[in-house]
């Protein structure tokens, strides 16, 4: 039975129920209630398997219903579209930032170019373009930890535990 799975797992990676419910962003009375052997939706079973770093065909015995089986698949199904979503959206964000940097370095160089005659003003456009090739980097991992990342966190919650859910699978 899936409730005996996920208290033996839970138990073997060293976590308390407390534990598991706040690393799967859920709470602490449904992982009481998977354990008691209450039925949990797929979503949930998903965000458990990610928490314990596990598929979630692993929360259940190997002798699993057909019933059971069609629930394990539909479970990876949902996580795989999500992924895929994510991945996309992700990418989108990157363009755009990629996009708005290029797009500010062609500024900069044309200014330089216009303003050449005037030094003081070369200097100030110059200095623009090497802060900006400082800050940009780390300004696009700020973005990322920071308002990406929480926001597609949101929006596909069954992928907030995979490390690389950001990274296009090759």
């Amino acid at each position: 039975m899936i409730n005996n799975q996920i208290k033996k797992l839970r138990i073997e990676k060293g976590l308390s129920q407390e534990q598991l419910a706040e690393k799967a962003n859920i709470s602490v009375r449904t992982v009481q209630r998977l354990e008691a052997g209450n039925d949990g939706s797929i979503a949930t079973l998903n965000l458990i398997a990610n928490a314990l770093g596990i598929k979630v065909s692993e929360l259940f015995n190997e002798e699993t219903s057909s019933q059971q089986q069609a629930k394990i698949q539909s479970a990876n199904s949902q996580l795989q579209y999500q992924l895929h979503e994510r991945r996309k959206e992700f990418k989108t964000y990157i363009q755009f930032y990629s996009a708005c940097y290029v797009t500010l370095m062609i500024i900069c160089a044309l200014l330089l170019n216009i303003v050449d005659d005037n030094d003081n003003l070369s200097l100030l456009i110059g200095g623009s373009w090497v802060i900006a090739l400082a800050i940009m980097r780390p300004l696009k991992r700020w973005l990322i930890i920071n308002i990406i990342d929480p926001k597609l966190d949101e929006k596909y919650p069954l992928t907030i535990n995979k490390i690389d859910k950001d990274k296009d699978p090759k």
